[in-house]
This record gives C-alpha cells, structure tokens and sequence, in this order.
C-alpha cells in the first residue's frame, strides 16, 4: 500500500519540483474553490473544461484539480483528455484517403472519436456503478493508438465532478475568409487548396461544440503566443523520453526530433491561434503565461462580463 501523501504522489507523477504545490495553490486555490461552491449547487455532474495549447501545463492541472478535489473535498472525479479520444492510425488513414492526407497525423478538430466522448460523459453524468461501470477511454501517444481496452480505467461510481482538458477545447470555427490563405509552410505546401483547413473548420462547427456546450465552468492557460508552443512541444518530448528510461515498459515506443516537433505543430498553429485570440473572452478563469510558462496574470472574463451586463 502507497502511504505517500497524494499530493507528494502527485509531484511524483509529473516530475514537478516541489514548489510546484506552493505556486498551484496560489494561482488555483481560488479557481478549485469556485468549482466547489459551484457542485454544491449543481443537481448533476458539474463538468469542467480546461484549455491550453501544447505543453502548457493542461494535463498538470487537470490532475491537480483533481487531486485536491477528491482528496481534500471527498468528491469522486473523472479526469478527462480531448486527446484520449483521437481516432485509431486505421481511421485515420482511412480519412486520409477519403477527404486529405493530412488528417493522417491526429491532433485537429475531425481526429476525434466525438460519438464516444460525447457518449462517455453521458454514461459518467447518468451515474456510474459497480454494476454498471464506465471505461475511460486512454490513448497511447508513443504506438499512435488507443490502449488496449483491458487497460482503460474502470469508473464504479457515481461521479460528481468530470475535467476535460483539451488543446482546441472550446474553440469556434473561423469564418470562410479567414480560411482563404494559407498561415504556414504546411499550408503552403500540403493543403494547397485549403480542403484540410475547411474540413478541419467545417467539423469544429458541426461535431464539437455540442459537446462544448456540456461544459459547466472553464479555465484557460493562455500561452504568450503560437512561437511558445513549439519549444514546450519539443520540452513535453524529452519529459516523455526521460519518463521512459526511468520505467520499466517494454513496447516499443517512438520520439519526434525537433524538426519532426517543428512540423507536427504547425498542424496545430491555425486553431492555437484562434483559441489565443477569441477563447479568453468565454472562460471564467484565464492564466496568462509566460514564455517559462510562469503565470503573470490572472482574469476571470465571464465574472467581468456578467458584471458589465448588470450594470
């Protein structure tokens, strides 16, 4: 039995340093309150959406949040990734012959398996039980493939309190005209004719905000900019190599260089960018970064907004 202190387990996990906790309940003592306050009120499952851009630190919190949540408050919590729902390599490269290569590489909006996640947090919000259980789905970044199911968490029990983190999580499709011209090399070379960018955009607008508008309270970590993204991408890589060497896993797994980091994120820059400028607005906390990934600054939009419109 792990007699460990959770959240010394916690730090363990993602091989934080220590002052990661001072720093965390500073920053998100009050956020984690609010959630709180606001599940108490609820009649169902409260369900939490965290953004974030690649390497950004989404994933940390969602853990943290959950952490605290059910150790120091007693409620039961699902912790969630978007990323956890990418489509098989098979059906990706069955969409890759179908509408465009590029949707051969998982990340963007039309990746994801939305039936089962929309599914899945209808199973969790209708209440789970031994009898019933919900699995959690879990995908395997290294073999680019879902686990095998034998290997997806199991959920025996009601949940009060679900987080979804996710990097394009509530992001809105652009306009027509926003799609017209081409914002990097990729798009430049690989989707000449903007049918990747469109079917990316035109899914965003049919298939995901559904499951947007299930989402009760969110939080956001905002990046400076896209130009972070690539050096917390490239970080997020060593982490995962350096976690490798340090277990005892046999499969084969594989890491990207940092030119393979500098091409893979330019698939994602078109919709980071769209997050950056038009999400802050919708969230109700927003922790703006630095280039370290230090937060700055702290604002709670959908608070300020709801007061302007009182007044």
């Amino acid at each position: 039995m792990n007699t460990m202190p959770v959240l010394d387990q916690f730090i363990q996990r993602h091989q934080l340093d220590a002052d990661y906790l001072t720093h965390a309940s500073e920053y998100f003592s009050s956020a984690l309150l609010s959630i709180v306050a606001h599940q108490k009120q609820a009649k169902k499952t409260f369900i939490v959406g965290i953004n974030g851009c690649q390497g950004s630190g989404k994933s940390t919190l969602a853990d943290y949040l959950g952490t605290r949540l059910s150790s120091e408050f007693d409620l039961n919590v699902a912790v969630l990734s978007m990323d956890d729902f990418y489509y098989s390599k098979k059906q990706r490269y069955e969409l890759a012959n179908q509408i465009h290569p590029l949707l051969r590489t998982r990340g963007v909006p039309g990746t994801h398996d939305m039936n089962l996640a929309n599914a899945t947090l209808e199973k969790l919000c209708a209440g789970a039980s031994a009898s019933d259980p919900v699995l959690l789905r879990r995908f395997n970044k290294f073999a680019d493939n879902p686990y095998p199911e034998s290997q997806w968490p199991i959920v025996d029990r009601p949940i009060d309190v679900i987080i979804l983190e996710g990097w394009c999580l509530g992001v809105q499709p652009q306009l027509m005209k926003d799609l017209i011209y081409p914002i990097n090399k990729l798009e430049a070379t690989k989707d000449k004719y903007g049918i990747w960018r469109s079917y990316v955009n035109q899914q965003l607008k049919q298939n995901y905000q559904g499951l947007y508008q299930r989402i009760d309270h969110w939080l956001m970590l905002k990046a400076p900019s896209f130009d972070s993204v690539q050096a917390w991408r490239l970080e997020q890589e060593n982490k995962r190599q350096t976690l490798k060497q340090n277990t005892d896993h046999k499969q084969k797994e594989t890491f990207m260089t940092s030119a393979e980091v500098r091409n893979f994120t330019a698939y994602f820059q078109r919709i980071t960018e769209q997050c950056l400028t038009t999400l802050p607005n919708q969230c109700d906390w927003v922790y703006e970064l630095d280039n370290k990934r230090n937060i700055v600054n702290t604002t709670q939009p959908a608070l300020t907004k709801s007061a302007t419109a009182v007044d």
